[in-house]
């Protein structure tokens, strides 16, 4: 056959003859069309190449022709184009070649530049002739339009099948169709069905992935994963637990019963030859059917399990973040309270200090706020402590029983990982007896696989029984607790537990903490889980812990300073000096941080509305010499608290107190005098006084004259029994 279009320097290059097919199903049922491709050859043949001259490219077997970056067989036949090696291009049609524009295009203009001719079943083409050109433009475009109305018809029956919940896909681990109700369930392996199962429980209590992937490490549990091979079932691998495994569990809704479809778009870059994939948001999934299927957890779960995971990331200004080293308490819950941002923590010559510096790192301005990670986490842990202290009982309680819940699963995965090895061994003995004994080959390959199974179940039973708990290590007394509890306060401040451990406790109660550190004083309002909100402030030269602070000041509206020196001693807490507390150094650290006392001799520093004054301010109302306000104390007809600083008497004082012994008291009928009591019944005065207060009866002071003797007001004028 003699073409005009065919030149001897078209003759003197290769023809190649491009084969492709779309699918692995096409290649392996549709034999016809692979046959049709291969008797090309006979076309480039008949044409006037060579044989030898002939060469077929078919490495681009089950593959899309709607890009050409992942079809390297497409890619060798460019680049022996542009190396002038190729005078004929065969294909069976323009769909072979390219289904995509852009590809189609490149492809001509380069055949268009180094003189290559094109051949179908249909005709040869030449490039550089206009009409030929513009058909094979044409055919490139009804190719590529075709590939669009087949993807089209394809993915509207997907998405009509996805939108009822019919359509099957690939599922993850622990999910598998059910036959019956074609809805995914869980999987019928219990040790599968566990191992999960433990994962969104641990993320229920432990709040955070990576305290999950710790707790599973320290524990030696592995995950199962799928491993998939071509033309076979998925088979189940147990392997060491990853971060990504984790999240994976905890970010698939189809493990909350959800069925859903859509969740990712995919587009292609034609420039830079890549795939784009993003995570569509949940109003754009395609299907979103809650309840369609029993699940692991319930949606209401996942959805505060989605709001942990985004809470735990630092990335976000609105995050708190997952707790992590340092000694900074409220690291990712500190807020400034001027202009709402997350402050972060900045540590310098080993102090911690809560910063928001975003304007000053940004635009240059004065850092908008600073406070002190000692003084604040002494607030915060002040308000902690007071709050769990009241209720930690109750949590203790229902903590043992999740403890014993947790051991018990803990201890289900270790047995079924026991008797899964356990069915493995019996099946590789089961396999080493079957065989015929002569067959040594054999019989020693499946006997080497027999001992290195009982190898691996002896050395998990051992770990097993290792790490397994004793019942008296998941029991406690109710005793037990109140003593742990009442000294947990001891625990906390002994370091007993970590930083990280109190910071996972302070973030099951508090929400945020708003610092201010401008001015002479710390300020914060930190906000409870359900609403409730409390502020405190201390100075900003506090020496001492903020704790100290305030447990002093809480001391010093019931207590003297020798009384509160005494329980701070009694408490372990030192001065700032590493000492013990004394009277004198509780004065002088309340008179410094102008905390105001109920035991306090200057007026001006005395807590308002205290019923406490000095015995000389007693002796003043009542115009007394001293000694009869010790002597009266000692009776008991005054009541008070005696300092250490100078030995001082604090009376208690009131108005029914000045009332009765300032001997303006009014006389009344059933009023007997001490002095009389006394020449009655033969007793000294001090036993009158102490049958009185033991009888609760009012004491009183009556002018007489220019006398003011005691009186006691009976309940009725007949003579009491003494």
């Amino acid at each position: 056959m003699t073409q005009p279009k065919i030149k001897t320097s078209h003759l003197q290059r290769k023809a190649i003859i491009y084969i492709r097919q779309s699918s692995l199903h096409q290649v392996l049922e549709h034999g016809e069309s692979k046959r049709r491709q291969y008797q090309l050859i006979e076309l480039a043949q008949s044409l006037g190449w060579a044989e030898t001259a002939c060469e077929i490219i078919d490495d681009d077997q089950a593959i899309s022709a709607a890009q050409s970056y992942n079809r390297p067989g497409y890619q060798r036949l460019t680049a022996m184009v542009a190396l002038r090696e190729v005078g004929l291009i065969v294909g069976l049609e323009v769909g072979r070649l390219a289904r995509n524009c852009l590809d189609w295009y490149e492809l001509l203009q380069i055949a268009a530049v180094f003189d290559v001719l094109v051949a179908d079943e249909e005709g040869l083409y030449d490039l550089n002739e206009f009409n030929d050109r513009l058909l094979l433009g044409l055919k490139g475009i009804f190719a590529e339009a075709e590939l669009h109305q087949i993807q089209a018809r394809m993915v509207r029956a997907r998405m009509s099948k996805a939108e009822r919940g019919e359509l099957r896909f690939r599922l993850p681990i622990g999910l598998e169709w059910d036959e019956l109700t074609n809805k995914p369930r869980p999987t019928i392996d219990q040790s599968v069905y566990n191992a999960l199962a433990l994962v969104f429980r641990l993320f229920r209590e432990q709040r955070t992935i990576r305290a999950v992937l710790h707790h599973l490490q320290r524990e030696g549990i592995q995950l199962p994963y799928q491993r998939r091979q071509r033309g076979l079932d998925p088979q189940i691998e147990w392997r060491q637990p990853t971060a990504d495994a984790v999240g994976a569990l905890l970010h698939n809704p189809l493990y909350a019963g959800v069925y859903c479809y859509g969740k990712r778009q995919t587009k292609i870059d034609p420039v830079k030859r890549v795939v784009h994939r993003r995570l569509r948001p949940r109003e754009e999934w395609i299907a979103f059917i809650p309840e369609n299927h029993v699940g692991y957890i319930t949606l209401d779960e996942f959805e505060e399990n989605q709001r942990l995971i985004a809470n735990n990331a630092y990335r976000f200004p609105n995050s708190q973040g997952a707790a992590r080293k340092g000694s900074a308490l409220i690291q990712g819950l500190a807020i400034c309270s001027h202009c709402g941002r997350k402050m972060h923590v900045h540590y310098s010559q080993g102090r911690a200090n809560y910063l928001c510096d975003f304007a000053h790192l940004r635009y240059g301005d004065p850092v908008c706020n600073r406070a002190s990670a000692r003084h604040v986490d002494g607030l915060v842990t002040y308000l902690f402590l007071q709050l769990v202290n009241a209720n930690a009982l109750a949590v203790a309680l229902d903590f043992k029983d999740k403890l014993q819940q947790e051991a018990a699963q803990i201890d289900l995965v270790w047995q079924q990982k026991v008797c899964r090895l356990e069915y493995e061994a019996n099946l590789a003995r089961r396999r080493y007896e079957a065989v015929d004994p002569d067959n040594r080959l054999v019989a020693q390959t499946l006997e080497t696989e027999w001992n290195h199974k009982l190898a691996a179940l002896v050395e998990v039973e051992q770990h097993y029984q290792a790490q397994r708990p004793t019942s008296g290590q998941l029991t406690s007394t109710l005793d037990e607790m109140r003593q742990v509890l009442g000294h947990l306060q001891d625990y906390w401040f002994a370091d007993t537990i970590t930083a990280q451990d109190k910071k996972e406790l302070l973030r099951c109660l508090v929400e945020q903490v708003l610092v201010d550190g401008r001015g002479e004083m710390i300020r914060i309002q930190l906000h409870w889980y359900g609403g409730s909100c409390s502020q405190l402030a201390v100075p900003k030269r506090l020496q001492s812990s903020a704790y100290i602070y305030f447990r002093i000041q809480e001391l010093a509206h019931h207590q003297t300073d020798q009384a509160i020196a005494d329980q701070l001693n009694v408490e372990g807490y030192q001065t700032a000096y590493k000492r013990c507390w004394t009277a004198r150094h509780v004065l002088t650290f309340r008179r410094f941080h102008n905390i105001l006392s109920a035991f306090d001799a200057d007026p001006d520093a005395r807590l308002p509305g205290t019923t406490y004054i000095t015995g000389a301010e007693a002796r003043a109302c009542l115009g007394v010499k001293q000694d009869s306000i010790h002597e009266w104390c000692q009776l008991g007809i005054l009541t008070g608290q005696q300092d250490g600083v100078g030995k001082r008497f604090w009376v208690h004082w009131d108005e029914d107190v000045r009332y009765r012994l300032s001997g303006d008291a009014t006389p009344r009928a059933n009023m007997v005098a001490v002095r009389t009591l006394c020449a009655t019944k033969g007793e000294k005065r001090q036993q009158i006084f102490a049958w009185a207060l033991e009888n609760n009866l009012p004491i009183y002071r009556l002018r007489r004259g220019l006398a003011k003797p005691f009186y006691i007001l009976l309940q009725d004028t007949s003579d009491p029994q003494m």
